[in-house]
């Protein structure tokens, strides 16, 4: 099984960038000792092997030292047992036996120094980063070892004392890599938790902003596409009443006029719906257009009216309580109307028969719209903006829970037909 360890990064790589806060107010030396040796494994594990041949020259057992005892024997194997430790998060187990054979061979010539411990060194590295499987061979392949150390180094009398000073020594080195280990993993998953939720927020956040983005198309597409609709028609018929009947061509214009005016109107009231009310409070400009309520069943008769005016003939009915139901699905109702209208005016012309119908009884609403067609634009190919007016009614059908179809008729033109189920009235 490989290391875990990541491999090391270039120099250029390696920089560092210091977080921000009194916690990290440190003096610039330490700052820049900080930088050089974070994220560059051989420059943190050198000093260690410097560490651990420098025991060399440490006195034994409160014995004072003594130049002469270091035999070149003693030297040879302690270099053996302190240089392996620069790779020892590169190759764990490799430089685990190799300072073992080296710890043995010194331990056998009846001869122990104090970089001995990079044995323990080596063991806490491979029980934080080597497999547990080869973590449990190690340490058994260390048992001849510590035996060789009882019967040539020991002292009489001391074995038991040394054997359990070393064992706790053995314990104590594994415990602690395979508690680095286990937080090491912890904060990995915590890592990784931590990312996947933002990415969640960012999907969440692009999410509804799709959503905002899809409801304001569907309001501007509803508003701007009928008025407009009614425009060209009322401007199409206002230029021959201009020379025809002049007094007919100045009221053409004038519901052109109010058309438009009433057109920005609704436009401007949905983009005063996104912005941000309370900000604004206090600034002079913004803010002061006056909020009016969203259209619904009631102003479904106006509507008939605007597209009366650009010459269709449209006829509207109602059945039942209709301006009884909630509001938002008013709202959808008076935006599939409109949308079929306008669907109406652009592909059937101002000369064809319109019949608009709305009827509510206990258990559900149908709302309907249907032309005759025109039979200077029945072989004409449906535009894509007549298929995105009905994927809008779609929408605003199944937003509502409800749904909608259309389709053409026996006559040559459109039906658009939405159902929608009303949940009974509750009980006092």
């Amino acid at each position: 099984m490989p290391p875990t360890v990541p491999p090391e990064p270039a120099p250029e790589q390696a920089v560092y960038e210091r977080p921000t806060g009194p916690a990290y107010d440190w003096p610039s030396p330490l700052r820049q000792l900080h930088a050089a040796f974070r994220g560059h494994l051989y420059r943190q594990d050198a000093p260690l092997a410097l560490c651990m041949l420098l025991l060399v020259f440490t006195p034994q057992s409160g014995k004072q030292f003594d130049l002469a005892q270091v035999t070149p024997l003693m030297l040879i194997t302690s270099v053996a047992q302190s240089l392996p430790l620069i790779w020892r998060r590169r190759a764990p187990l490799a430089v685990y036996y190799a300072v073992l054979v080296a710890c043995t061979v010194q331990w056998a010539a009846a001869v122990s120094s104090g970089s001995s411990v990079s044995l323990m060194v080596c063991l806490y590295t491979l029980a934080r980063y080597w497999s547990l499987r080869q973590l449990r061979v190690a340490v058994v392949a260390a048992v001849p070892s510590i035996f060789v150390l009882e019967l040539r180094v020991a002292q009489q009398g001391e074995e038991l004392v040394n054997l359990f000073f070393l064992g706790t020594a053995i314990a104590a080195s594994v415990a602690l890599g395979l508690v680095a280990r286990e937080r090491h993993a912890q904060l990995e998953a915590l890592a990784e938790r931590a990312a996947h939720a933002e990415f969640e927020r960012e999907q969440r956040a692009r999410l509804a902003v799709l959503a905002e983005r899809a409801r304001f198309s569907r309001e501007t597409h509803d508003i701007v596409g009928h008025s407009l609709a009614v425009i060209i028609g009322l401007s199409d018929g206002g230029v021959r009443q201009v020379e025809a009947n002049p007094e007919r061509g100045r009221q053409v214009f004038e519901l052109i006029g109010e058309t438009s005016r009433h057109a920005l109107a609704d436009l401007r009231r949905t983009l005063g719906a996104l912005r941000e009310r309370p900000s604004d409070e206090g600034v002079e400009g913004v803010g002061t257009e006056t909020l009016t309520p969203q259209p619904g069943v009631a102003d479904i008769a106006e509507l008939v009216e605007r597209t009366r005016s650009a010459g269709p003939r449209v006829s509207y009915r109602t059945g039942g309580e209709p301006s009884a139901l909630p509001h938002s699905l008013q709202l959808a109702i008076y935006r599939i109307v409109q949308e079929s209208l306008t669907n109406s005016l652009k592909h059937a012309g101002p000369d064809t028969n319109v019949q608009v119908a709305v009827e509510a009884d206990e258990e559900s609403l149908r709302v309907s719209v249907s032309d005759t067609g025109s039979k200077t634009q029945r072989s004409a190919p449906i535009a894509a903006g007549f298929r995105q007016g009905l994927t809008g009614v779609r929408e605003r059908a199944a937003l509502a829970g409800g749904s909608a179809e259309a389709g053409p008729n026996s006559v040559g033109g459109w039906t658009v037909t939405a159902h929608f189920p009303l949940s009974p009235p509750e009980e006092p």
